[in-house]
């Protein structure tokens, strides 16, 4: 199992300038979060860190794929995902953000957890809405089970209107 220390960076002994870090994230990680609808995934996220003196500056590069039940059809499918997203480190007197890309550390840390933001990040690449790309692609016998489930019974009552509609 992956251990929370594996995403912490030890910045206070980086010099000044770009560092790269990779993580590579399977289901390991998303078994250490409480709330997680789907742990079969497996991504790469790639970090830059611009360490500067007065703040630390995090590029995160995201990409790779999940498996997701399809909201349409019940099967399950792959969707890649990819995106980037950046997250600056300021020195302070204490924790707190100031933003959704702010956050403010006491001056005297010297480390910093990166796992609870890389799994934020990862929720916002997932789909809301989850269906195959291709409704081709979906089970066609259960969409016709779903479609003549959905079909809504008529009421006489709408029917005498309609009737005063058309004529």
């Amino acid at each position: 199992m992956k251990r929370q220390k594996d995403f912490i960076i030890p910045f206070g002994g980086l010099s000044a300038g770009e560092h790269e870090f990779r993580f590579n994230i399977d289901k390991e990680f998303f078994e250490s979060f409480e709330y997680f609808d789907s742990e079969r995934g497996k991504l790469n996220v790639d970090v830059v860190l611009n360490r500067e003196s007065s703040l630390l500056d995090f590029r995160f590069f995201i990409s790779g794929n999940f498996d997701l039940v399809c909201d349409r059809c019940l099967n399950c499918f792959n969707q890649p995902v990819s995106g980037e997203f950046r997250l600056i480190v300021k020195f302070g007197k204490d924790f707190h953000e100031e933003s959704d890309e702010v956050v403010v550390i006491p001056n005297t840390e010297s480390n910093f957890d990166l796992r609870q933001y890389i799994f934020e990040y990862i929720n916002f690449l997932i789909p809301v809405k989850r269906v195959h790309l291709n409704i081709e692609d979906c089970d066609q016998e259960m969409i016709g089970k779903l479609e003549n489930i959905s079909k809504p019974a008529t009421d006489s009552r709408w029917d005498i209107l309609k009737k005063l509609k058309t004529e």
